[in-house]
C-alpha cells in the first residue's frame, strides 16, 4: 500500500464514522417520537366523552327548540346567581355586653310648632350623676315662623317706630318694640301672655323651635328632656325656673320626632320613634317615652365596627295642668332610655369565588343534562 492510497482512506473513514453517527442520534429522536406517540394514544383509553363524526349527526327543529329554551333558562339563572353572588349576606349573634367607659351620642330632630326656643330648654340627667343644664354643646334650636321655615328670631322696632302693646298698653306701657318687651308688659299686668303670641307682630316670626344636633352622654341609663322654663342645678338637683302666670293658658307642647338615634347610624338600623307626631289641644301635656336599648356592634365587609343601639319603645302622656292653674308635673318631653345587658352583633359576609363557580357549573351541567333528556323524549315522540 503506497502512502497516497493510505491519505485517501484516511478521510473516507472519517466521513463513514461521521455519517454512522448522524444515522445513530436520528434513530433516538425517532424513539423519543414513537414514545410520546404511544403514551398520547393510551390516553384514549380514558376519554369518557365520546366523539360523532359530523357525518353522523343529525339536526332537529325540536332540538333546535330545547337548545333556545335551555339557553334562555341558563342566562336568567346565570342573572340571578351573579346577583345573589353581589349581595351580602347579615349575620346576626347575641352575647353579653362588656364594654366599659363608652360614651353615648344622642342625634335628636325634635320640632316644637308652638314653643318658642327662648321658653324652653334641653337637659340630660343620667343614673351616674351626671347633669347637662340646657345642653347647646352640639345643638342648634332654631326659631319657626307660623308656616314651619326657620327664621333669624324676633323682629325689633327701628328707631322712632312704636309697636303696640295690645291688652296690656296703659301709661307705662305705651310702646313694646319687641317681643320681650311686650311680654313684660303683659306680666307686669297680670296677663298671660301666651294666646297673642301667634298674631302680635313682635312675636310671630318666632313661634316655633326645631332642636336638631347631637349630645353625648354617659353609656348609662338616663333621661333627655325638652321642658318649660330655664333649667339651673341646685344641690345636685335639676331644677327648672318658670312663672306659673306664663302658662295660666296652656303650655303647648305638641311635637314631631323628625329623628332619633343613640349611636352611629348603621344600616338596617330602625328608629320606632322616627315620624312620631303628638298634638296638644288643650292644657299643658306632659309626654314620656320610655326607651329599651340594645347595644349592638355592626361589623362591613372591609372590617369596619360601628356602634349603635336598637331600641323598643312604650309612651305615657297626661295633661299636668290642673283647675286653678296650678301644675302636678313639668310640661314637656322626656326620652327614658335604658340599657339592655346583651350585645347584638350584626356582620356583613360575602360569598367566595368558588361558591359562585361551584354554583355556575351546577346550573349549567344540570341544565343541560335535563335538556338532552327532554330531547331524547321529545325525538322520540315524534318518531313515532
Amino acid at each position: 500500500c503506497t502512502p497516497a492510497a493510505a491519505t485517501a482512506a484516511a478521510p473516507s473513514a472519517t466521513m463513514s464514522e461521521g455519517m454512522r453517527r448522524r444515522n445513530v442520534q436520528g434513530d433516538g429522536d425517532n424513539l423519543d417520537s414513537f414514545s410520546a406517540g404511544r403514551a398520547l394514544e393510551s390516553l384514549k383509553q380514558f376519554d369518557v366523552y365520546n366523539k360523532v363524526h359530523d357525518d353522523f349527526v343529525e339536526s332537529r327543529k325540536s332540538g333546535g327548540i330545547v337548545t333556545v329554551i335551555t339557553s334562555g333558562i341558563v342566562a336568567m339563572l346565570l342573572v340571578s346567581e351573579i346577583r345573589d353572588f353581589m349581595s351580602v349576606e347579615v349575620v346576626h349573634s347575641m352575647t353579653v355586653d362588656t364594654s366599659l367607659n363608652r360614651k353615648l351620642p344622642i342625634s335628636l330632630d325634635i320640632t316644637f310648632p308652638h314653643l318658642r326656643c327662648s321658653e324652653i330648654s334641653v337637659d340630660t340627667v343620667d343614673s351616674a350623676g351626671d347633669t347637662q343644664v340646657d345642653a347647646h354643646g352640639g345643638l342648634q334650636m332654631l326659631n319657626l315662623d307660623s308656616a314651619g321655615k326657620a327664621t333669624a328670631g324676633d323682629p325689633v322696632a327701628k328707631e322712632g317706630e312704636c309697636w303696640p302693646c295690645l291688652e296690656a298698653a296703659d301709661a307705662e306701657h305705651k310702646c313694646c318694640n319687641s317681643c320681650e318687651a311686650l311680654k313684660e308688659a303683659y306680666l307686669d299686668q297680670g296677663i298671660a301672655y301666651y294666646h297673642i303670641l301667634d298674631t302680635a307682630m313682635q312675636c310671630k316670626s318666632s313661634l316655633g323651635c326645631r332642636i336638631k344636633g347631637q349630645v353625648t352622654v354617659n353609656k348609662v341609663s338616663g333621661n333627655v328632656h325638652v321642658a318649660l322654663g330655664h333649667s339651673v342645678e341646685r344641690d345636685g338637683k335639676l331644677v327648672h325656673e318658670f312663672n306659673m302666670e306664663d302658662i295660666s293658658d296652656g303650655f303647648n307642647t305638641s311635637h314631631w320626632i323628625h329623628s332619633i338615634t343613640f349611636g352611629e347610624k348603621m344600616p338596617g338600623l330602625v328608629s320606632p320613634l322616627e315620624g312620631t307626631r303628638k298634638i296638644a289641644r288643650k292644657g299643658a301635656w306632659m309626654y314620656h317615652y320610655y326607651l329599651k336599648l340594645v347595644p349592638t356592634d355592626y361589623t362591613t365587609r372591609y372590617g369596619e365596627v360601628m356602634h349603635s343601639n336598637q331600641y323598643s319603645v312604650t309612651d305615657s302622656e297626661r295633661n299636668v295642668q290642673v283647675k286653678g292653674g296650678d301644675l302636678k308635673g313639668l310640661p314637656g318631653v322626656f326620652i327614658v332610655y335604658d340599657f339592655s345587658p346583651f350585645l347584638m352583633r350584626r356582620s356583613e359576609q360575602v360569598k367566595p369565588w368558588s361558591f359562585f363557580l361551584t354554583s355556575i357549573c351546577a346550573i349549567a351541567g344540570g341544565i343541560f343534562s335535563i335538556a338532552t333528556l327532554v330531547d331524547m323524549a321529545v325525538s322520540s315522540f315524534i318518531e313515532k
